[in-house]
């Protein structure tokens, strides 16, 4: 039987009996036989048959005959269960039904009736024995361990294990050849994928669902290997994508005038960051690397650098910013320290319009222009660069996947340095995965302090105000945020408008705010009148959520904040702390909230650190397509937990190991080989989209 066989449709393995629910178990398993036989348990249980309740049956699966005694219905209860009291010989026992109808129960569960049930033994408290939803036995009820897999309402245990076996007899002759090193196999003591899956789908022992099994440890590394193997011929395929002319190793004349003109040192952080892009711009195949450092670190000058260097190399560059205030803010650094260095910067918003944009576009393609500064403008489709050779992508959480590929591809195969103080997840995964380089400057400036962040409930709000007017009469300035610029009838936010309003009652002129509705000259002013002091407190939307930079800033009230995300938050946390000056990060939120949201906030108030937030980041909200375009949501890896941390030390070792076969299988080996590995693993791995990040 041929390995096409994985590929062919699940209906084969669904019986008739199921048919009709066909599109549900689509849904939760696949629409393959492959994807049957990759559906892991997520639990074993032991199931044993008993004719009496004893002590040592307690927390087990058990089948066992009662006798109905009475029957207890909640006509009027949504949440009360059903109770049916039954006796087993001298021993009482209450079945509870939660989420029942009467009219499931009756016939079965009668008054006097001795049906045959299975379920999970447990002791309420006084010491009555119970079992809640137990399930009538049948002759599929089986004595033994057992898988427990993931279900949905409408979907039992009995069809997936049905589906599942019948996958198992069409495929159990499919020639599938080894694709793992022999000495793979004898390190880690691996049997062969088909026999690992049969062990996996029958268990003989309780752990057999857990990565600490052989089997399924078989399975683990298939499907890590499989991915890295995609990873390193996506990279080998690079190694194409030259540059039209072969960079040259430059004098750096550039970088060394501006570092020896600089009113500061570099630490040693910068320099090493420096170096490990300036080498990555020698090479052949294009840069993807991530600069990571919290705000205040000193990412730009570094960037800056990067830019000279491509220049020297004969090319263009350009900064991508998220909003224009950050763009303008580029803008005026560039020029700050490369005017007197004759390189020529321009910049592109939706603000430059007429004439100024048709000389703009003008400078871009005739390469008049060497640093092209822009928003989302750039990627407007007039826009053609003579030679782009280094793009710089700053917050680049605030980007999507696409909008970063329209860019890149106005050059030929550029380079690519991403900013940011806050990883997203799906930049964290990759990071693991070897796909890009990341480098960090660890250290801070001399006398920076660490922020204090606390999470403080709506309720306490007049405790805060009392907090600022101290703030303010030491002169130093707050940030107040809110999610919404005015009332919603559909969120119950607070917004910018309700809470100058507020703090007016109490600051008089001495508040106003700034939103994203506002023009360009309008949100210019008030900027300026909050970093000239002539007003000390700001309500703000997260239009300030990068590239502003007062240094007497040391206060940032963050409202509603359960509702924003961790990078958010860590971005806006970062507009404060810019200065020798201690600081404070003031999380309000609704008591209410949900506990994913409480997880947050302790996140931000136990932590600084940009990468261990992204770490919490990528689990609680999964890790995203490495090669696809989605940021985040739940990588799907079917045989292991990425985010498990007791299974996260196996799964790096793996990673690990693979990385260096496959490396070498790309450069040196021959791929037929492997086809089988990747005709049943690829199909996870959206690989269209290449070197995205």
């Amino acid at each position: 039987m041929s390995i096409d066989s994985l590929h062919e449709d699940i209906s084969k393995c669904v019986e008739p009996f199921y048919k009709k629910r066909l599109s549900l178990i689509q849904n939760l398993i696949g629409n393959k036989v492959l994807d049957a036989l990759l559906y892991m348990p997520s639990s074993t249980i032991e199931t044993v048959s008993a004719s009496e309740l004893t002590p040592e049956l307690i927390e087990k699966n058990i089948i066992i005959t009662v006798k109905v005694e009475f029957i207890e219905y909640a006509y009027f209860s949504k949440t009360r269960p059903i109770t049916v009291t039954c006796t087993i010989g001298s021993n009482r026992i209450e079945l509870l039904f939660f989420n029942y109808k009467p009219c499931y129960l009756r016939g079965t569960f009668d008054v006097g009736k001795t049906p045959k049930i299975v379920g999970k033994l447990t002791v309420a408290s006084g010491g009555r024995y119970q079992i809640i939803n137990p399930k009538k036995a049948t002759f599929k009820t089986k004595v033994g361990i057992s898988n427990v897999y993931p279900l949905r309402t409408g979907i039992t245990q009995d069809a997936v294990n049905s589906i599942i076996h019948k996958a198992l007899d069409i495929t159990c002759g499919a020639e599938i050849h080894e694709w793992l090193p022999q000495k793979v196999l004898e390190r880690y003591k691996f049997y062969s994928f088909f026999g690992s899956l049969l062990a996996v789908h029958n268990p003989q022992t309780i752990d057999a669902s857990l990565l600490n099994n052989i089997y399924r440890q078989r399975l683990c590394f298939d499907e890590i290997f499989a991915e890295q193997l995609v990873i390193q011929i996506n990279k080998a395929q690079q190694l194409s994508n030259v540059f039209i002319n072969t960079p040259q190793k430059t004098n750096q004349e550039l970088v060394k005038e501006l570092v020896s003109n600089l009113p500061f040192e570099l630490t040693n952080a910068q320099l090493n960051t420096y170096h490990e892009i300036a080498t990555d711009m020698l090479k052949p195949t294009p840069m993807r690397r991530l600069l990571q450092g919290d705000v205040g670190s000193g990412k730009t000058i570094v960037a800056i650098l990067a830019m000279l260097n491509a220049i020297e190399m004969g090319y263009q560059c350009a900064i991508l910013a998220p909003t224009e205030i950050l763009a303008r803010q580029h803008l005026q650094t560039l020029q700050k320290y490369l005017e007197k260095m004759n390189i020529t910067v321009s910049i592109l918003t939706a603000n430059e319009k007429g004439k100024t944009r048709t000389q703009i576009l003008e400078y871009v393609a005739t390469g008049i222009t060497q640093i092209l500064v822009g928003t989302h403008a750039i990627f407007n489709d007039k826009l053609i660069f003579k030679n782009l050779g280094l793009v710089v992508v700053d917050e680049q959480h605030r980007f999507g996947v696409v909008q970063r590929l329209a860019l890149i591809r106005k050059g030929v195969h550029p380079h690519i340095l991403s900013m940011t103080a806050t990883p997203i997840p799906r930049t964290t995964i990759m990071s693991m995965y070897g796909d890009i380089d990341t480098s960090s400057i660890t250290q801070k400036p001399v006398g920076r302090k660490e922020i204090i962040t606390k999470a403080i409930t709506m309720e306490r709000i007049a405790i805060l105000v009392n907090a600022i007017h101290r703030i303010i009469e030491q002169g130093q300035k707050v940030y107040w945020i809110c999610p919404l610029i005015e009332d919603s009838e559909k969120l119950d936010y607070t917004c910018v408008i309700e809470r100058l309003e507020y703090l007016r009652k109490y600051f008089n002129d001495d508040v106003d705010m700034l939103h994203g509705r506002m023009d360009t000259a309008e949100k210019q002013g008030i900027f300026k009148k909050f970093s000239n002091g002539e007003i000390h407190i700001l309500v703000s939307t997260t239009v300030i959520e990068v590239g502003v930079d007062v240094p007497d800033a040391t206060v940032i009230i963050i409202e509603n904040a359960e509702k924003f995300g961790l990078a958010q938050l860590h971005q806006l946390r970062g507009r404060v702390g810019r200065s020798n000056l201690q600081s404070y990060c003031v999380l309000l939120y609704d008591k209410n909230c949900t506990g994913l949201a409480k997880r947050r906030l302790k996140i931000m108030t136990q932590t600084n650190d940009g990468f261990i937030i992204a770490e919490e980041d990528l689990k609680l909200r999964g890790g995203g397509e490495i090669y696809g375009i989605r940021q985040s949501g739940r990588k799907q890896y079917r045989t292991f937990n990425i985010t498990n941390a007791m299974e996260q030390e196996l799964v790096n070792e793996f990673i690990i190991t693979a990385n260096k076969i496959t490396k070498n299988i790309a450069q040196n080996g021959s791929m037929q080989l492997y086809n089988d590995c990747l005709k049943i693993f690829q199909p996870n791995f959206n690989c269209d989209v290449k070197s995205s990040f």
